[in-house]
């Protein structure tokens, strides 16, 4: 019996086929369904989705307002990462009882690299920036104080190593038309946790 090219590569192709078919089927078998709470779905009335349409619209425009918040600091990639941040303006008062008065975001770096970390490992198979422990990474925070006017960005050492990270970060947390500094200390360097 001879066979064509043309005939093995069919044979070969719906092998391979009924193949990945097999193998498809047997994963479908053995990965489990996740289960999905029952959540009540409700319309919003009229007078909620209006006094919802109106905070909405009260926020338009205020995109480029300055921010508060946390970084990480990427030397490979020349980027910031696990930004968060928040508008000055969404605070009423300083969140912070210092005789400084400063506005910064309550998130915390260990939780949000803790987080993200493990959406990282279970969602992209570990594969992206949160490698290693959350301080052996360049980081940084933005704070505010309303009274002085002034944000300060606060980092570790390792700016003086990265000195291209201020314009990133001055971009990201809209501070080019405020009155900034940058400041340093311990807490920020590389490799010192919260103590």
């Amino acid at each position: 019996m001879t066979v064509t090219e043309e005939e093995l590569q069919r044979i070969v192709a719906r092998a391979v086929k009924l193949a990945l078919d097999e193998i498809a089927a047997d994963s479908e078998k053995h990965t489990p369904t996740p289960s999905v709470p029952e959540v009540e779905v409700k319309p919003f009335g009229s007078e909620e989705l209006a006094d919802a349409m109106n905070l909405m619209a009260s926020n338009r425009g205020k995109d480029g307002e300055p921010m508060v918040g946390i970084f990480w600091y990427s030397p490979q990639h020349n980027e910031l990462f696990g930004v968060r941040s928040h508008r000055v303006s969404d605070f009423t008062k300083a969140n912070s009882r210092t005789e400084f008065g400063s506005i910064s975001c309550s998130e915390m770096h260990e939780d949000v690299w803790r987080r993200e970390y493990n959406r990282q490992k279970y969602k992209h198979g570990g594969i992206g920036p949160y490698s290693g422990a959350y301080e052996m990474t360049p980081r940084g925070r933005i704070f505010y104080n309303p009274d002085t006017r002034v944000f300060t960005i606060a980092v570790g050492s390792w700016i003086s190593q990265y000195p291209q990270a201020v314009p990133l970060i001055v971009e990201e947390f809209n501070l080019e038309a405020t009155v900034y500094e940058v400041k340093t200390a311990s807490h920020w360097d590389i490799g010192q946790k919260w103590n």
